[in-house]
């Protein structure tokens, strides 16, 4: 099914609405995960799960995503964009129906799997749909528009799933993200065009597909984020750990060795050979590493440390994700014309600081102040990601935007894992050696202010940890500009 008005699918305006399509589910998938932050001390009040457990609601998801997220973007190559786009949608749908009507916690967290394995598909395609749909003199306008989405999702989620959970509870929150998705489902069938190739020639490329490249890239990622994120439960010397990472060295290096073999590979490696492409792939692993401890950490301390009402919590988060909708296109336009060196730079400095800042709370800081430096973080984050993408992509090439645009999201999903898994292995460690299990699901237990103190001075080792990888960052930023006109697209041109 297919747009029926022909004149607006032949105009120029087209790329609005294609836009239009790609941002509404890139909206509805950040509004979840946003919204699911926010619940996360609710949800596991209600089944009675602890911190280490909790942090499975996200993990489990962001698991799948970035064990799946590249032979997505691989495979939508072969199979064609639009039908890839439209099953990530519907399967992401009926995953958030069953995750809300899950009658056990071990439910939620197969319901948000199965939500990881639809998200994968979109998060593949959505920036290279968004990018491949605009000139190339206007690469950073249109990434800045699809932060815009990203913002507003993020905005939109812990005041949506704080409203929705107080006038219902958290199981409504993933019923109207459903509905939501099937409305975005049927808006993208009727805009999306059809890929130019045959169904045919497809079938015929996907027999010729690097399966073995795609099993080997999965059970890596697997393997290493597993073992990262059990080594806080079993210690990183155990055995069971130490098997893990061996295991993961072995797949990464068969991985390499396959894709080097390989005529067609799942990932061209010739795309590293480029160290703007390279060391700013790296600043935006590790930004994301270390910007994750604040969604993950600061609910905690603003629902159980402080006692505020989870609508309440998310209206002080709220700045973070507000600076985006406002500066991720701004940022985008300073790129296309000043170029992507600066404003990426500046961005760092900004989320560097805000870092710094989230480490000096305790227990009697003013919320109002956490929300200001919510807001320093989001700018931060905002001015360093659209330049920051649109440098990497321009140093890949047009022609290779499907697979940078899944490699890309694949950076930000680990990231997300590994920022995290460590910040909450610090959490245990800190407040087991104050005296206290890493445990805030109990309302008795959070009427002692030693437990509520031990979990924000435990979040302060944390984000000083944050800190100094942010810092790694900014210096990584400084030198992907450096090396930026290897092959980076200059404003105002086009590649060929």
């Amino acid at each position: 099914m297919t747009l029926p008005i022909k004149s607006i699918t032949e105009s120029s305006f087209f790329r609005w609405w294609t836009y239009a399509a790609v941002a509404s589910a890139t909206f509805i998938t950040v509004m979840e995960m946003s919204a699911t932050a926010i619940v996360v001390p609710t949800i596991s009040e209600y089944f009675g799960a602890d911190i280490p457990s909790a942090q499975w609601l996200a993990v489990s998801y962001m698991l799948v995503v970035s064990a799946l997220i590249m032979p997505a973007g691989a495979i939508a190559k072969t199979l064609g964009t639009r039908n890839v786009w439209m099953w990530g949608i519907f399967i992401f749908a009926i995953a958030a129906l069953i995750t809300s009507f899950s009658p056990t916690f071990k439910m939620v967290i197969v319901g948000k799997i199965l939500m990881g394995i639809g998200a994968s598909a979109l998060q593949a395609n959505g920036m290279a749909m968004t990018a491949g749909a605009f000139p190339d003199s206007e690469r950073g306008k249109a990434l800045g528009l699809h932060m815009t989405a990203v913002g507003i999702g993020a905005v939109g989620g812990p005041v949506f799933g704080g409203v929705i959970e107080g006038l219902w509870d958290w199981r409504a929150i993933f019923l109207a993200i459903s509905v939501f998705s099937i409305l975005s489902w049927v808006f993208s069938g009727l805009v999306i065009r059809n890929d130019d190739e045959s169904q045919g020639s497809n079938i015929r490329m996907l027999a010729k597909f690097d399966w073995t490249g795609t099993v080997l890239s999965a059970l890596f990622l697997l393997s290493v984020m597993l073992a990262i994120s059990f080594a806080q439960e079993f210690g990183w010397t155990s055995p069971f750990i130490v098997a893990g990472f061996v295991l993961t060295v072995a797949l990464f290096v068969a991985f390499i060795f396959w894709e080097r073999r390989i005529r067609e590979p799942m990932l061209p490696l010739a795309m590293f050979k480029s160290v703007a492409f390279s060391v700013g792939s790296a600043a935006r692993f590790l930004s994301f590493v270390a910007s994750s401890a604040v969604f993950f950490l600061m609910p905690f301390f603003l629902v159980s440390g402080l006692g505020l009402d989870t609508a309440v919590a998310a209206l002080y988060l709220l700045p973070s994700s507000a600076c985006m909708v406002v500066m991720a296109p701004l940022s985008g336009w300073i790129a296309d014309k000043t170029g992507t060196t600066i404003p990426a730079v500046f961005g760092m400095v900004c989320s560097t600081i805000s870092m710094y800042l989230f480490s000096l709370i305790t227990i009697d800081t003013n919320p109002a102040f956490v929300s200001g430096i919510a807001a320093l973080s989001g700018v931060g984050m905002s001015i360093f990601m659209a330049p920051n993408t649109s440098s990497i992509m321009g140093s890949a090439g047009r022609s290779r935007y499907a697979i940078v645009s899944a490699f890309l999201n694949l950076t930000r999903n680990a990231a997300h894992v590994v920022g995290i898994a460590m910040p909450t292995a610090i959490v245990v460690i800190v407040m087991g050696s104050l005296g206290y299990d890493a445990d805030l699901s109990d309302p008795e237990a959070l009427k002692d202010v030693g437990l509520r103190s031990a979990y924000a001075t435990s979040m302060g080792r944390a984000f000083e940890i944050s800190t100094v990888i942010m810092a790694v960052a900014t210096v990584c930023a400084i030198g992907a500009g450096v090396f930026s006109s290897e092959k980076t697209v200059k404003p105002g041109t086009s590649e060929n």
